[in-house]
């Protein structure tokens, strides 16, 4: 069995990400655990399904049962440990290419090569990395462990992504304590899934006296098994707290009968009678190291102050399950459930402790470049002014590689007199929380700019002014005038300033969308093109893709189409490179790439195109970004003569003008797409049926008010593309109407496309 290696570390470190080696290292097999054929043949019995879930919550064994599962297999292993870091795309595949490449040189090689020269390309670095696997043909387990900790949707799409293209030689198996939004309904009824759970792993009353009789010599008899299984209910971490504590007892018996409790009373009790019984030494060393969670024996040492942790650690493995030494690496991880008792009882004894060593650890690890773990322990240590100046020096690049979500969770977790503090923090996250579209978080961290520059005027420089002006301007919140000054100013300052010239394209572009929003589309068009332009536009993503969607927009509207199609396809090209597709400034990239379909004639195209990207310009608080969104929409309906949703559509945008100031040239669209409702409403209400339709022909007609094209209509009835095209024309002359918008919107005045 082949298992990671050093040399996919040094790799995938040149793709751009250091990695921690003990979030690949697979867990030790462990000798003297009892056996549990089981669930080997429960794993087993998961064969041919793209996804193997082994879900429960904490201390029921996932890691240790997978393990040992593995341990027997003739597959190559590909191990990876999970943390709330891996919800950026870019650090989670780069950790799984690196697992993959570490069971034969070469293999997850190109997918980190195109992680590291395209960090945003997730989706074709998958690609690279599945067919990697399919060719070489032997069998390999990937393990996701701890996947509870990946939650945000950018993440778990790219999980799902992966999901649809699992070859047959791989088993991927996702470890974790509460289902992953992954689509499981979808899978477990395509037999798609196969699943682990809590019912399955808990011990059965045999394998808890295995483990307490025959394993530990516990004086028990089968009375006693069966009443400390009940009240533990199987829970395989509760069952082996208490063998460690039972066993240091002269008579074990009393204590189980006066066991009574749920599952995290009897882990909290058992927890505190196994710190106790430890020496003074290992105990002293175990509830420091159960702080850091994972570990090797350098960082001990320097963090917790010591030379002896080598040989510490040699007898606490030897003596005690709570710490385990994974196989490479030199890395050591404490037992999670463990740990959270270990610190609380640290925290008890020592109140500042826990954060000292946090922020000893934190030190350790930037140094030598392991930034994310660095903010994590820093934030752990409630060390704000550290976190701040990390994130300080890091933000740019984070934004301009797609990690928004990191960024803005990472500011959200400050106190807001943190952030003020470091007010480059205040419009960097509010960069972030627009490129992902959640407005109010926007707007509260502008109002903590605009509090920054009252409160720390000193610290409140050209580049904070460039960039709180961005977006405002890019956003278009509330008022188009406004977003017009506001990028006008910050173009000004990003042009001028050399401190603010990192904003200058997102303000070129962000004042560009602002103009075209108002209707000068000529100087839109020159703002845009001036920051599509600028020498330095291929490393200013985010700034670049909005710059391009706004071309797209003005060359589509000036009757440009080669023009509007290039831009266009540069724009998406962009935000997909940057990760960002799923995301607010994806959406705008699609809305531009829906308005040269339409200008194309797919109208079918457009229409999907805008309502993906409508849920992303949806918002809790009305902006006019929203508005002008369902107006394209709306106008896209009408052309495609769906008048009802149309109609909808228009009043939607609307109610959302409704909240808002000066909306630009929004209402004056508006007004345009009504009089083409009405018109396209006045032709479909007009005139005689020459002839009803036959049964084929409203077979026919129902599905021309659908997405499908002619071939893909013939191949839903079983007819040939000629036979669909002669049906239409037999329906066009029926109904009285040239096209397929104004007999979809006939058909639907007469009620056929809702009969039986």
């Amino acid at each position: 069995m082949t298992t990671y290696d050093t040399r996919s570390a040094a790799l995938a470190g040149a793709a751009g990400i250091p990695l921690a080696a003990a979030k690949l290292a697979p867990p030790r097999p462990r000798a003297g655990l009892v056996e549990r054929p089981r669930l080997a043949r429960a794993l087993d019995a998961g064969r041919g399904a793209a996804l193997t879930l082994v879900a429960a919550p904490a201390g029921y064994g996932k890691t240790t049962a997978v393990r040992a599962w593995t341990a027997d297999r003739d597959a190559a292993l590909a191990w990876v440990t999970l943390d709330a870091a891996d919800n950026d795309p870019v650090r989670l595949w780069t950790y799984v290419a690196a697992a993959i490449d570490g069971i034969r040189p070469d293999l997850g090689r190109r997918a980190l090569r195109r992680l590291g020269a395209d960090p945003g390309l997730i989706e074709g670095a998958i690609d690279e990395l599945m067919d990697g696997i399919a060719a070489y043909g032997g069998a390999i387990d990937l393990v996701l462990d701890d996947l509870q900790t990946v939650t945000e949707p950018d993440g778990l799409a790219t999980l799902a992504y992966a999901l649809r293209r699992v070859p047959p030689n791989l088993r991927l198996v996702a470890l974790t304590r509460a289902d992953p939004a992954l689509g499981l309904p979808r899978l477990r009824a395509a037999a798609d899934l196969a699943e682990l759970r809590a019912d399955e792993l808990a011990f059965t009353p045999a394998e808890a006296r295995e483990l307490l009789v025959e394993r530990h010599g516990i004086a028990l008899d089968a009375a006693d098994v069966e009443l400390l299984h009940g009240r533990t209910e199987g829970w395989p971490a509760a069952v082996f707290l208490a063998a460690v504590w039972l066993r240091r007892l002269a008579d074990p018996r009393p204590a189980v009968r006066e066991f009574g409790a749920d599952h995290r009373f009897l882990a909290d009790y058992l927890s505190a009678e196994a710190i106790g019984a430890l020496d003074v030494e290992s105990r002293a060393f175990l509830l420091r190291a159960a702080v850091l969670r994972r570990f090797t024996v350098e960082l001990a040492d320097q963090v917790l102050g010591r030379s002896d942790s080598a040989d510490v650690l040699a007898e606490l493995e030897r003596t005690n399950l709570f710490v385990a030494r994974l196989e490479h690496g030199g890395w050591y991880r404490v037992h999670s459930l463990f740990a959270e008792f270990a610190s609380f009882q640290l925290a008890a004894a020592e109140p500042d402790e826990v954060a000292a060593i946090h922020r000893r650890a934190a030190a350790w690890l930037e140094a030598r470049g392991l930034l994310v773990e660095a903010v994590e322990h820093a934030a752990a240590a409630g060390d704000h002014a550290f976190v701040a100046g990390l994130l300080v020096d890091a933000h740019l690049a984070l934004v301009r590689t797609g990690r928004t979500r990191t960024l803005l969770r990472w500011v959200q977790a400050l106190p807001d007199g943190e952030v003020i503090a470091h007010p480059e923090l205040t419009v960097a996250a509010a960069t972030a929380a627009t490129m992902i579209g959640d407005a109010l978080e926007r707007r509260r961290l502008l109002h903590l700019a605009d509090r920054a520059r009252d409160e720390r005027p000193e610290r409140v420089g050209p580049y904070v002014e460039a960039a709180a002006g961005m977006v405002r301007a890019s956003a278009v919140d509330r008022d188009v005038a406004e977003a017009v000054a506001n990028g006008r100013r910050a173009a000004a300052i990003a042009g001028t300033e050399p401190a603010a010239d990192p904003v200058l394209v997102a303000a070129l572009a962000g004042h560009a969308r602002a103009l075209y929003l108002a209707g000068d589309l000529d100087a839109a068009w020159a703002a845009a093109l001036r920051a599509a332009d600028h020498p330095d536009a291929a490393r200013r993503v985010p700034g670049h893709a909005f710059a391009r969607s706004t071309l797209a927009l003005v060359a589509a509207e000036r009757g440009r189409p080669a023009a509007a199609r290039r831009h266009a396809d540069k724009a998406k090209a962009l935000v997909t490179g940057a990760g960002s597709s799923r995301s607010w400034l994806g959406a705008n990239a699609s809305a531009a790439h829906a308005v040269v379909l339409a200008a194309e004639g797919r109208l079918a195209e457009a229409e999907r195109e805008l309502s993906g990207a409508e849920r992303f310009f949806r918002d809790e608080v009305a902006t006019v970004h929203h508005a002008w969104l369902l107006v394209v929409l709306a106008d896209v309906r009408c052309r495609r003569g769906r008048l009802d949703d149309a109609v909808e559509a228009v009043r939607s945008a609307r109610e959302v003008m409704e909240d808002l100031g000066d909306c630009g040239r929004v209402p004056a669209l508006a007004a345009a797409v009504d009089a083409r409702l009405a018109q396209a409403a006045s032709r479909a209400a007009g005139g005689e049926m020459l002839d009803p339709p036959s049964a084929a022909e409203l077979a026919v007609l129902r599905l021309l008010a659908s997405d499908l094209s002619t071939r893909e209509i013939g191949g839903e009835l079983f007819l040939s593309p000629n036979t669909v095209r002669t049906h239409t024309r037999a329906l066009y002359r029926k109904l009285a109407v040239n096209s397929r918008a104004d007999a979809i919107a006939r058909a639907a005045v007469l009620g056929f496309l809702g009969a039986n």
